[in-house]
């Protein structure tokens, strides 16, 4: 029943060893989705903003203080977006490195579980192999000695 027991928690702490990077996987392809789509709407409010930027200087192509005033405030919104990604990637940076810690404290427990439950699992194998041999020792060594006098006698330089 010990047997069963400790086998149980070893298969159990390679579960948990397994679902410890699992879960770091999904992690980073949340994370990774989360910085895809900032970057991509931060591209596409660039691309309406460059629209409007063009759209303004084709309704009034010789009002150089107007448009250059809207082109730098263009240009600070997109400054803006960009440290915005910029600041959402190093926060995302920051909570890989936790996660990582905690991925990895998940996974050497379990093994640490696994070690035991495997060091367990010997102990009973090898306590019932030697139950077994005790047993075969003493309920069939006279058999066994009787057949070595009968071999034994049967060789030519055995003594008499």
């Amino acid at each position: 029943m010990a047997g069963n027991d400790a086998t149980s928690k070893f298969f159990e702490a390679l579960n948990e060893s397994s679902d410890a990077f699992i879960d770091a996987v999904r992690a980073a392809n949340n994370r990774t989705h989360r910085v895809s789509t900032a970057l991509i709407e931060s591209a596409q409010e660039g691309q309406r903003e460059a629209v409007e930027l063009a759209k303004k200087w084709l309704g009034a192509p010789f009002d150089f203080a107007g448009f250059y005033s809207a082109l730098i405030e263009t240009a600070t919104r997109a400054q803006g977006r960009t440290l915005e990604v910029t600041r959402q990637w190093f926060g995302e940076l920051a909570d890989a490195q936790k996660e990582t810690r905690e991925i990895m404290q998940r996974v050497v427990q379990a093994n640490r579980s696994a070690n035991e439950a495997g060091a367990d699992v010997a102990r009973g194998v090898f306590s019932r192999a030697s139950e077994a041999a005790q047993s075969v020792g003493n309920g069939d060594g006279k058999r066994v000695s009787s057949t070595s006098q009968v071999v034994s006698s049967q060789r030519p330089d055995a003594v008499s």
